[in-house]
């Protein structure tokens, strides 16, 4: 089995590092749009990182400008009096104006600050490792890489799979209702209509402020009640990953591109398995 690249503080997926098998393309025009969203985020990432800089674009270009014309004025000759028959004074004037609407935007720029997003401790059991007893070994150990890859570089703090209507995984943070060592046989650990809707689209769904969201208690059944954000994707017609977030609005459009990814990957891993049993015998 390849192995997909990922360092720890970004999230990057290749067109060869999803090809889990050699005869088989997983969907390449998901792979277009990936790349697209990759190319994007760079684009992104060089406005966040240079923030204040350009917030004074527009007060420097402004200032500029109004030196302009007045350095203009004194070293031209042009009389200083603005007359409203000389085209060099309504030139002059107009220069003024915009000067000033990107003086005044450079200002409210500047006074404008994002709220830095506000981190909540799930409010749950944590350390919660729960797989189900016949999953085979090579699914165990994708599925842990893909948790543990989510929880170092995304803000995700819990990690559920169903498929086949029953839950295979389980990691991180879990309602409290669960004990650290539960069993699942008298809970509802089982996808709901949200869940049930993105296998039979087969499109995901990004929650990025879960607590407003009226449909949460589909989540909260075996999540944290205070998750604050959640991706969930399917895989394939029988499956869906459920990813749950500390922060609002935590997942970025390359995170989620990332997770569509992963998700065909474990589409071609769990084909041709099926579960059997209760599925909900240990944690």
């Amino acid at each position: 089995m390849s192995v997909v690249s990922l360092p720890i503080n970004r999230l990057h997926v290749t067109r060869t590092s999803l090809q889990h098998r050699p005869h088989r393309t997983l969907y390449p025009s998901r792979h277009i749009t990936i790349t697209k969203i990759q190319c994007n985020a760079r684009q992104s990432d060089i406005i966040s990182d240079n923030a204040s800089f350009f917030r004074l674009l527009p007060l420097l270009a402004g200032s500029l400008g109004i030196a302009g014309v007045v350095t203009n004025r004194v070293f031209s000759g042009v009389a200083p009096m603005v007359a409203a028959t000389s085209s060099q004074s309504r030139t002059d004037v107009l220069l003024i104006v915009m000067s000033a609407v990107l003086v005044l935007t450079g200002l409210q720029w500047l006074s404008l600050r994002s709220k830095p997003p506000t981190v909540v401790e799930p409010d749950g059991t944590p350390n919660i490792s729960f797989h189900y007893p016949t999953l085979p070994d090579e699914a165990k150990s994708e599925l842990q890489w893909v948790w543990e890859s989510v929880q170092k570089a995304t803000r995700t703090k819990s990690m559920v799979v169903f498929y086949s209507n029953k839950c295979i995984w389980h990691t991180g943070y879990a309602n409290n209702t669960l004990t650290s060592t539960p069993t699942l046989s008298s809970t509802t650990a089982q996808p709901g209509p949200i869940c049930k809707l993105a296998m039979s689209s087969g499109s995901g769904n990004y929650l990025a402020n879960l607590v407003l969201f009226p449909g949460r208690v589909e989540f909260t059944s075996y999540l944290p009640k205070n998750t604050q954000s959640a991706i969930i994707h399917p895989i394939g017609k029988e499956g869906v990953v459920v990813l749950g977030g500390d922060t609002q609005r935590g997942y970025t459009r390359l995170d989620q591109a990332w997770v569509a990814a992963v998700a065909d990957k474990l589409e071609v891993t769990l084909e041709n398995w099926r579960p059997s049993g209760s599925g909900f015998a240990s944690y």
